[in-house]
């Protein structure tokens, strides 16, 4: 996935847990999921979750991206993006590629940051080097 941002929140959610759901146990798919109600256990996604604003989830989550605007406590492991919206509380660690913290957003926990390029090898950073001169 190239480009990550917000404006993923458009895309079309395959489940959605609506803000009157509570769900205790594992939830798991291989398309996005937008939960804005409560989750307890565990979600598990290899594309996108959305947690948004007023949600409660008591889970570890296990996804491709993850944009959270809610309140998660249980750790968070994204392969690709994860942001951080100003209304999201996190207590867990958070394990991810690529972090976007924004002002205001609160998280109490470890952070590892996993450059890879997706296939498990980490990426590799171009080199500037100096061409050598000519005497």
């Amino acid at each position: 996935m190239d480009k990550f941002s917000d404006e993923s929140l458009n895309q079309q959610a395959e489940t959605v847990v609506g803000p009157s759901v509570k769900i205790q146990g594992d939830l798991n798919s291989d398309g996005n999921i937008k939960i804005e109600g409560y989750v307890t256990g565990k979600v598990k996604t290899s594309q996108s979750v959305f947690v948004m604003n007023g949600s409660h989830i008591t889970a570890d989550i296990l996804a491709g991206n993850s944009v959270i605007g809610g309140e998660v406590q249980g750790n968070i492991k994204v392969t690709g993006h994860l942001i951080l919206q100003n209304t999201a509380k996190i207590t867990g660690d958070i394990s991810c590629q690529i972090l976007r913290v924004e002002d205001g957003a609160q998280f109490t926990g470890k952070c590892t940051m996993n450059p890879s390029n997706g296939n498990g090898k980490k990426a590799v950073t171009p080199t500037h080097e100096e061409p050598e001169s000519e005497e």
